[in-house]
């Protein structure tokens, strides 16, 4: 998105420096909305790449835990004495 300001409509001002320092300003603050309307497309572009990254790592975790659990049920049918505490997997000792 762009902005453009109507400076070179100020024909009525009739003092040739002043006028040149108004379409200055003018300018400067268009270029300045003007950078800020890119920063705020690029920020808007990268917080969408970080959701994406975000959801993606959730979503390996979920799978890395479900593993996790999956691989703890499986060891504890074949007797291997082994736990899920605080979420680490420890041994255990037969019996507990």
């Amino acid at each position: 998105m762009s902005i453009k300001l109507f400076t070179n409509e100020l024909s009525a001002v009739y003092d040739a420096p002043l006028r040149k320092m108004l379409i200055s300003n003018f300018e400067i603050t268009q270029d300045t909305f003007n950078d800020i309307l890119d920063n705020q497309a690029t920020i808007e572009h990268r917080q969408s790449d970080i959701k994406e990254t975000q959801t993606t790592i959730e979503s390996k975790i979920r799978v890395q835990d479900e593993n996790m659990h999956e691989l703890v049920n499986i060891l504890t049918k074949y007797d291997v004495p082994i736990q899920i505490v605080n979420g680490k997997v420890v041994d255990t000792e037969e019996g507990e």
